[in-house]
């Protein structure tokens, strides 16, 4: 049986089409997928991401005991403020990649993929010191409100200054209408927009979700969350990222502090010494529509295959990124091999899209 979302009711009620995703009845979509990613772009969108996990690290030790588990340094985040950063296996490859939020000088906040919880969850809870870690996903609801409006229509319905909030910052909420129980709102998204994450206590998702589309945001679907995070060139786990993939070979250098140790560090260093075997980069077809798994051709010999496809409705052409045997250089021409046939293409910087701040 498929597991439900608090918000799972309000998705049948408002249309739409469902999906297993991860073992989860999620909505694909409510609309189109095409209209829903427009909206983000132009307005604002409102996401049903419940199926992440949300787990409450606290105890002396935390913040050890993160240092060594998540390539970004830890110590160094101010309490309300958040960090990007990777779990790594003794080979570098990755287990999860995750955000970790401070509540308080011992006490955090990580968000993780649904599909690597149990996994995360005992990784971490293997590698603690002294610190205590606790499972919230199944009491917390996760909703995403992204897009150039996203900030105006949260406003509305809260006493808090969202203005105030840093990009990657966050803060325990004051609703207009008294809410008990937990609530944070993080200036944090997976669609390339300003926008909010926000976590809250069940009894109270679906009334939120019904807020906010009734103060104008529109609910969207994994379809357009999946094809707004591939133009703003995010990671999906399984995709751009795996056990035997290294935060190296998918471009996130940024996210690992080597003045630190930190499970995988050793191999990450041999890599980096050794040269990389393989490299993620965007690509843009001149026309057909790349998807998973396609192989990417270079001077008649295969050299990669895509990680992530789709057609793009900002750019209005097929994007994907791929992993290469060699480090193409921005502008050079490839082909992608589409239902059989080889599609003109050419090598371009991750992300396809950014926002105009």
């Amino acid at each position: 049986m498929l597991l439900k979302t608090s918000l799972h009711q309000k998705h049948l009620d408002l249309g739409a089409k469902m999906v297993d995703f991860s073992g989860w009845d999620m909505p694909l979509y409510y609309s189109s997928m095409l209209d829903e990613h427009n909206t983000v772009r132009k307005s604002a969108g409102v996401f049903d991401a419940s199926h992440m996990g949300e787990f409450l690290l606290k105890g002396e030790g935390s913040v050890e005991s993160l240092e060594k588990l998540v390539t970004s340094r830890v110590s160094t985040i101010p309490i309300g403020k958040a960090k990007y950063g990777l779990l790594l296996n003794d080979s570098g490859g990755t287990i999860d990649d995750l955000i970790v939020y401070r509540l308080s000088q011992d006490s955090f906040i990580i968000i993780v993929n649904s599909s690597n919880k149990a996994t995360d969850f005992n990784w971490i809870q293997s590698h603690l010191w002294q610190s205590t870690l606790e499972d919230l996903s199944g009491a917390l609801s996760l909703i995403a409100l992204q897009g150039p409006n996203a900030q105006n229509i949260l406003q509305t319905l809260l006493k808090s200054n969202l203005s105030q909030i840093p990009y990657f910052g966050f803060i325990k909420p004051e609703f207009i209408k008294k809410l008990s129980g937990f609530a944070l709102i993080a200036r944090t998204g997976y669609t390339g927009e300003d926008g909010f994450e926000i976590i809250i206590d069940n009894t109270y998702a679906a009334d939120l979700f019904d807020q906010l589309i009734k103060k104008g945001a529109k609910p969207c679907g994994l379809g357009a969350r999946d094809t707004l995070r591939l133009e703003a060139g995010m990671p999906l786990y399984g995709n751009e990222l795996d056990d035997k993939t290294t935060p190296l070979d998918a471009g996130l250098s940024w996210a690992v502090s080597f003045d630190k140790d930190f499970i995988g560090k050793d191999s990450l260093l041999l890599q980096t010494k050794n040269g990389l075997n393989k490299y993620l980069k965007g690509i843009v077809l001149d026309s057909g529509i790349p998807r998973h798994n396609c192989d990417i051709i270079f001077g008649s010999k295969s050299v990669g295959k895509v990680a992530s496809g789709t057609f793009s409705p900002t750019l209005k052409k097929g994007i994907a990124t791929a992993f290469l045997n060699f480090n193409a250089q921005d502008g050079e021409r490839v082909e992608v091999v589409v239902h059989k046939q080889n599609k003109p293409a050419t090598i371009v910087e991750i992300p396809f899209y950014k926002r105009i701040k």
